[in-house]
């Protein structure tokens, strides 16, 4: 019983904090704290989809721009075959107005890990609209992965094994939504 009781102090603790925190929109022009947690979906390359989470967490600088350190695990399906990516990034998001509905530009930059590859580069720029707490927005993916491609050549007489250096790149734009705390 103690238990249950505790755990309702604490759901309702958490829920009287985060109902103060939505009053009060994320200032940017004022320096402190900053951090998002986002949720997105999209296409992909080559027509699969794509569906991913990140949490940011860092500082407003003023002036309109906030840096951070991010994660998040992107999950792409193509037909039959699916790749899940785990990018670290540092973020920077600039919002020119101080209003509680503004239009902001971000830019993520970073290394992305998945389950096929080398660690590779992640580039992902974002246009939207913050709406007090909340965001809406757009964003354009680029992970670019180095490899080893194995190439057989079979003929009559020999068969002839290559490894050739290549690139293998991941274009992804996704509509998402995103809190800021």
């Amino acid at each position: 019983m103690k238990k249950i009781i505790t755990i309702i102090i604490l759901i309702a603790g958490i829920s009287a904090f985060s109902a103060e925190a939505m009053r009060r929109p994320v200032n940017y022009h004022k320096p402190g704290y900053w951090g998002n947690m986002e949720v997105l979906g999209g296409i992909q390359t080559y027509g699969g989809t794509n569906l991913g989470f990140s949490i940011t967490n860092g500082a407003c600088l003023g002036h309109g721009l906030a840096m951070g350190l991010g994660i998040g695990i992107y999950y792409d399906v193509e037909e039959t075959l699916y790749a899940v990516s785990i990018p670290l990034f540092l973020e920077t998001k600039y919002s020119p107005f101080k209003t509680r509905c503004s239009p902001y530009v971000s830019m993520r930059a970073g290394i992305s890990f998945n389950d096929m590859e080398i660690p590779g580069v992640h580039l992902s720029p974002a246009v939207g609209f913050d709406i007090s707490r909340f965001s809406v927005f757009l964003r354009y993916g680029l992970d670019i992965y180095t490899r080893s491609f194995d190439i057989d050549i079979d003929m009559p007489d020999q068969e002839i094994e290559l490894t050739a250096p290549g690139k293998l790149k991941s274009h992804t734009l996704s509509l998402g939504f995103a809190f800021n705390f």
